[in-house]
């Protein structure tokens, strides 16, 4: 089934958001991308801050959807953990320029004043969250350090968005990157 209009301007906007930021994605330009009627998007979305938004949550519930695959049928704590990571990084490399979006988007972007990101810190706190949940599990299982969960969570969390950072927007990034910063990951939580 061809995708609704609706479909199309959220894909639009996921890559333009993504290639040029946001104060050089204008409606004109989404409406060109997504080939539907400017006053469309309007209709669906209602300001630009809005778009961008749902087009930032839009991938954040891919992100989950695959973190959570990523994470089933692992017997410990740290595997689970090393799924997560994974299964991240994994994403950003599949999900092509879509991705940016997020990187864009996300608390640790420099984005400020113009969009309001309560939701969207909100979800990424639920990803930083549940490593919690799997560094506290890691623990009671004797598979990770331990510590307090949230506080490595945290730091988990940092490694994995300043890789992404590094992969995604470095040219000098040496290639095997990601599987160096999971193993260094690992070494940091796995209890020897």
């Amino acid at each position: 089934m061809a995708p609704t209009s609706k479909e199309r301007i959220l894909a639009a906007a996921r890559t333009l958001f993504g290639e040029l930021g946001y104060p050089d994605t204008t409606f004109k330009r989404i409406a060109e991308k997504s080939g539907v009627a400017l006053g469309l998007i309007t209709h669906y979305f209602g300001s630009k801050e809005k778009l961008f938004v749902a087009s930032c949550l839009s991938v954040l519930d891919e992100v989950q959807a695959v973190v959570a695959a990523g994470m089933e049928g692992r017997e410990t704590g740290l595997d689970t953990i090393i799924g997560f990571v994974t299964a991240y990084f994994d994403f950003t490399l599949q999900a092509g320029q879509d991705f940016m979006v997020l990187v864009r988007c996300s608390p640790y972007s420099d984005l400020k004043g113009e969009v309001n990101k309560d939701e969207v810190v909100s979800r990424f706190e639920g990803l930083v969250r549940t490593l919690s949940d799997l560094l506290a599990r890691g623990m009671e299982d004797g598979s990770v350090v331990p510590g307090d969960p949230f506080r490595i969570a945290n730091a988990i969390f940092a490694a994995i968005v300043g890789s992404v950072r590094t992969r995604l927007l470095n040219p000098f990034c040496p290639e095997g990157y990601y599987t160096e910063a999971v193993d260094f990951i690992r070494r940091a939580v796995a209890r020897a």
